[in-house]
């Protein structure tokens, strides 16, 4: 949960669930859960009117903080500290804890601001109405998940029951880096939308009985290291939500299974006609090099504005002097160079602000020398519904010859790339902004590229 408050405040926003799903405030209108016994509902109402204590106490440290009113950020301070320690000896009496309300409040004391006792208005200091609220909201929809069984998607796509709590806390157990738990689809809201219920209980409802039945469905959300990309476990009320949730899954992987397939099936479909042009050489080397350059700016203008410009080169990318460029045994690999390559321009290249910077990962074989022997036009065609890493490749040669074209200069071979990808597009039937002419609404990529060989 801290790490899910982290995110945003980096955004700048707070997140709450969907008001379908669950709100707060006069839309909480719910008989309380019956699991709960009168006592967790007294001791439940104590902390929620403490984490409200706590919220005044805070827009009032907050306000301190901001006129550098010293004694008033002490005051403030002290009321925080007491109010915070009372929610959680509370919520620890709770019979089912409000693990992410306590994890909240247990954060808020750790803040920075606090810890120092001092009255900055720094980021911190504006960070903690924000993790009130987030309390306040986590101790709602705890308590309205309970102690009972919910239903959720188990391996081989059979319905198990479980709690989410109870599931989080085992994965808190056996120290997960991040565990969160809310409600399904929560939605992203801007602070001043909640600020007033956290601060008065005269715009909020604050018995805890309301927070009930609304809340239909909760996720779990985990890494198990920081570095891993977050799974998310879906839990559902009833079993027929979750029967519901399973079927729609499974059409969704049925349809997934079946756009794979016919991509597989275009794909091959434009590797045939791709090979049948006598003038071009598939490609099917297992790696990857990356290729820049700078496209100048020729003062021309096309049709609708836009400028024309003209590459000066095909440099190869390398990591390392000793060899002529760096190879890639993925196409991913490559791409994620690329993007860094984009980010930081190399310093040998002088780029005019009308000028550009091009570069693409095409395929080359291992470094096997480092003699350049000159260039050859690389063709890059995207089947339709592809991705650049589902990309066909072909290299430009004489007619029905089963070796490519070697242009000795750069200028050569970019002059012999336009003549021979306007000859592709008509071959394969599609015109210059890639349309297929039988079917217009079909389109692929299609485009060329001179790459240095060695």
């Amino acid at each position: 949960m801290l790490k899910l408050l982290k995110m945003a405040l980096v955004a700048g926003s707070f997140l709450l669930p969907a008001p379908d799903v669950f709100s707060l405030g006069a839309g909480l209108t719910t008989a309380a859960r019956a699991e709960q016994s009168p006592s967790d509902q007294a001791t439940a109402n104590a902390a929620l009117r403490s984490l409200h204590d706590l919220a005044r106490a805070i827009a009032n440290y907050q306000q301190a903080a901001k006129e550098n009113d010293q004694l008033g950020c002490h005051e403030a301070y002290l009321s925080i500290q007491k109010l915070a320690h009372a929610a959680l000896t509370e919520m620890h009496s709770m019979s089912s804890q409000p693990i992410d309300a306590v994890e909240d409040v247990s954060s808020l004391l750790r803040v920075g601001a606090l810890a120092r006792n001092d009255c900055s208005f720094d980021l911190d200091t504006r960070s903690l109405l924000l993790i009130g609220g987030q309390a306040i909201s986590a101790l709602r929809y705890d308590y309205a998940i309970g102690e009972g069984d919910w239903f959720t998607i188990s391996e081989g796509a059979a319905i198990s029951s479980k709690n989410p709590l109870r599931y989080s806390q085992s994965l808190r157990d056996q120290s997960y880096s991040w565990v969160s738990v809310r409600p399904k689809d929560m939605l992203v809201i801007a602070p001043s939308d909640w600020k007033a219920e956290m601060a008065s209980r005269d715009v909020d409802d604050s018995t805890i009985e309301n927070s009930g039945a609304n809340l239909n469905a909760v996720e779990v959300a985990f890494r198990q290291r920081p570095e891993d990309t977050n799974t998310t476990v879906y839990f559902y009320r009833n079993k027929d939500d979750a029967r519901s949730a399973m079927d729609a899954r499974n059409a969704l992987v049925e349809a997934d299974a079946k756009a794979e397939a016919d991509l597989k099936a275009s794909k091959a479909e434009w590797g045939k006609k791709l090979a049948s042009l006598p003038y071009l050489i598939p490609d099917h080397k297992s790696g990857f090099k990356l290729v820049y350059g700078v496209c100048r700016d020729t003062g021309k203008r096309n049709a609708d504005g836009s400028r024309i410009c003209t590459e000066d080169g095909s440099r190869d990318w390398s990591d390392d002097r000793r060899e002529p460029y760096h190879w890639f045994s993925d196409f991913h690999s490559c791409g994620d160079a690329q993007q860094r390559l984009i980010g930081d321009v190399p310093l040998d290249l002088k780029i005019n602000s009308d000028d550009a910077f091009v570069s693409s990962c095409v395929p080359a074989p291992k470094v096997n020398g480092h003699s350049p022997k000159g260039y050859v036009i690389m063709f890059t065609l995207i089947a339709p519904g592809a991705m650049e890493d589902d990309a066909l490749y072909a290299t430009l040669s004489e007619l029905n010859s089963k070796s490519a074209t070697v242009f000795t200069k750069f200028t050569s071979c970019d002059e012999a790339i336009e003549p021979a990808h306007a000859l592709a597009l008509t071959d394969l039937g599609v015109d210059k902004n890639g349309n297929l002419l039988s079917d217009r609404t079909i389109s692929i990529g299609l485009w060329a590229t001179c790459v240095r060989i060695y």
